[in-house]
């Protein structure tokens, strides 16, 4: 009886493939297949990786933006429509806005501090001097028709 029990602890130790009778038809072509599953190691990361780190940053920068606070606080709607019913984006109340007023303000802000980065880019090139021409005036232009932009908007806010 012990042969018996050590003749199936040793056929319990094989893989299963190679507890299949080796009879199998298979194609000629096909081989058959050898997957042992049991050498499957998962590991968590050690460290917080930094693009995720500064994507959380960013994120949290937009939603400061576009004030999202203050939208989340807002008792009015995100979208408002005017007295005949035709949508409308910019709310004419210096204290009061929109989502989509938020949004737009927000994304210029962003666009206009990559300008500011081209312009601090720029200076890497101090040996170059075409291309820290190019990015200067990218990075002057992209600021300041950010900031055109989103005067605009304010004066539209403002203006009756």
């Amino acid at each position: 009886m012990s042969k018996t029990r050590k003749a199936v602890e040793k056929e319990e130790d094989k893989p299963f493939l190679d507890k299949l009778p080796s009879k199998i038809p298979f194609a000629p072509i096909v081989r058959r297949p050898d997957y042992q599953l049991r050498h499957v190691r998962l590991s968590a990361p050690t460290a917080i990786p930094i693009q995720l780190i500064l994507a959380v940053i960013f994120i949290g920068l937009f939603f400061i933006y576009i004030g999202g606070f203050y939208d989340l606080a807002q008792e009015p709607p995100a979208f408002g429509q005017n007295q005949d019913g035709s949508p409308m984006v910019i709310i004419k109340e210096l204290n009061h806005q929109f989502l989509v007023e938020g949004m737009a303000a927000g994304f210029l802000m962003f666009i206009g501090a990559g300008g500011f980065f081209l312009i601090h880019y720029s200076t890497q090139y101090a040996y170059s001097q075409r291309n820290a021409t190019i990015l200067l005036i990218m990075g002057i232009g992209v600021v300041v028709l950010c900031w055109v932009a989103v005067v605009f908007i304010l004066r539209q806010k403002i203006a009756f």
